[in-house]
């Protein structure tokens, strides 16, 4: 389902709000990180995810030509909080459950973005 804005008609897919989960999720592991790490690995963290809904947002938006390039683009990203997030459970910063939880969004987010990826080349 997608959510609609009245007042601009601006039609939020589906993605996007995973993503805003996923930041809120994030951000409350984050604040349980050591101070300084929180403003590094932490930051690096939800910074891409924030890149990620800016991502997801403009593909939402583009011509059917610009998209992939879009798409593409937010399927690294994804990737790459992947990563971080692996390498904040390998430093201890957070436990395993917590860890399980964000890799568990992570997934879903991938085959969001591979399938609106797919849809994407078929338009083209």
């Amino acid at each position: 389902m997608e959510k609609q804005n009245n007042e601009n008609n601006f039609c939020e897919p589906p993605i996007v709000q995973n993503i805003c989960g996923l930041y809120e999720l994030a951000h409350r592991k984050i604040n349980g990180f050591p101070k300084h790490e929180r403003y590094s690995v932490g930051e690096k963290i939800e910074n891409t995810i924030l890149g990620c809904a800016e991502l997801a947002i403009a593909a939402n938006i583009v011509t059917k030509y610009e998209k992939e390039k879009y798409l593409v683009r937010l399927g690294a990203k994804i990737d790459l909080i992947k990563i971080l997030c692996r390498l904040a459970f390998n430093l201890k910063f957070i436990d395993w459950p917590a860890y399980l939880e964000l890799q568990k969004q992570l997934k879903e987010l991938g085959k969001m973005a591979g399938g609106w990826i797919r849809y994407a080349r078929r338009e083209n």
